[in-house]
């Protein structure tokens, strides 16, 4: 029984991880090889991903004092702590005789959600999640309390001081990577979009790699065919095509494939995609002639190669996957658009199974079937 790895799978028009380069002048331009047709975009800058408010280093501080710390109920067991543009709020520590580095920064995670506290070297590191905040600031409570009557002014600046934090310290990230966004290149005449981001990048030669979704125009994976051929994956398995899925992939890699780009075998596919568009068929009545004739002769061609595989006696052909006849085949070009072509026919197999075939030629702008008896394609 033959088969073969399932290939054919529509197009997403995906590029991914495409190689981008920065403008050589003002170093914060970067252009698209293929117009993006949505506004998902992924950017990464030297292997990491920069979301399109930029990249914020986590703020974070290894406090001076070692353990173990003398920390007492009332005299010094305070923190006043402000997390971004929060207010400030007293945090409670841990007291006793000989707190540790690490029951300290236990208990503080469980205070303080949104920072982390570890132990380091016997000193208490506090670091917060850019993702939370860009800064967090130690407050000195005298600020506010210049004669320091309040109990707790006494208690903040007491914990202050076993724990080595210098009262006003302020913990800020800094930003690694500048912000991007999307634009309209106002140099360009056809509407060509570039990425800039917000200031110039440092590296003066970043590595910058982009995934961004085009249209079947100016998809270079299916050529505005809409089918591209591909291995896929399933379970940890190739996935694999027999019998009139394997008769309908290899039909199609042969229809689609332009005759004369395939480096081995020139003979190889049919002119059907090159006959959509031109001037001399957008006016006379054969474009519809010559579409049907790439057809019926790939189908023909295709038949004798599965005739001469079949008679081999290392490969079995089954009857569902052997092309017997071709029939009822329609060609139709939309009336609005000559480069959008759509033509239908029922392949029969030996096993007198029908087989439908419809398929789309050309390379339009993005378009849908539109859910009816009507053949064309409509834009989106």
């Amino acid at each position: 029984m033959s088969y073969d790895f399932a290939l054919g799978r529509l197009c997403t028009h995906e590029v991914f991880l495409e190689s981008a380069e920065l403008d050589p002048f003002v170093h914060d331009t970067v252009r698209f090889q293929r117009p993006p047709s949505s506004s998902f975009i992924r950017v990464f800058v030297d292997g990491l991903e920069v979301p399109s408010h930029g990249v914020v280093s986590r703020a974070s501080i290894t406090l001076m004092e070692r353990e173990p710390f003398r920390l007492k109920h009332s005299q010094n067991d305070l923190l006043y702590l402000s997390v971004g543009s929060d207010a400030p709020r007293f945090i409670p520590l841990m007291t006793g005789p000989s707190v540790s580095a690490k029951d300290l920064a236990t208990y503080l995670r469980r205070q303080v959600p949104g920072m982390s506290f570890t132990a380091d070297a016997g000193r208490v590191s506090v670091s917060l999640d850019p993702s939370v905040a860009s800064r967090f600031c130690f407050h000195d409570p005298r600020w506010t309390d210049r004669i320091g009557s309040l109990q707790s002014t006494s208690r903040v600046v007491g914990g202050y001081s076993e724990l080595g934090i210098v009262p006003g310290r302020v913990v800020s990230g800094v930003k690694t990577f500048p912000g991007w966004r999307v634009q309209s290149d106002p140099n360009s005449f056809v509407d060509e979009k570039i990425l800039v981001f917000d200031r110039p990048l440092l590296n003066s030669r970043p590595s910058i790699q982009l995934c961004y979704f085009t249209d079947a125009g100016n998809c270079r994976r299916c050529f505005g065919s809409r089918l591209e051929f591909d291995y896929g994956v399933v379970d940890a398995e190739y996935e694999v095509v027999r019998d009139s899925d394997l008769l309908l992939q290899e039909f199609d890699k042969y229809l689609f494939t332009r005759r004369g780009s395939h480096w081995k075998w020139p003979w190889l596919g049919t002119p059907i995609a090159d006959r959509v568009g031109g001037k001399a068929l957008t006016v006379a009545g054969s474009s519809t002639a010559f579409v049907s004739m790439d057809v019926t002769q790939a189908f023909r061609t295709y038949q004798d190669i599965k005739k001469q595989q079949d008679a081999m006696v290392f490969q079995m052909v089954t009857d569902a996957e052997f092309p017997l006849s071709m029939e009822d085949l329609s060609v139709q070009f939309s009336p609005v658009d000559p480069t959008i072509v759509v033509f239908q026919s029922t392949i029969v197999s030996r096993s007198q199974k029908p087989i439908e075939l419809k398929r789309i030629v050309g390379n339009p702008n993005p378009a849908f079937f539109p859910g009816s008896a009507e053949p064309f394609l409509k834009r989106a």
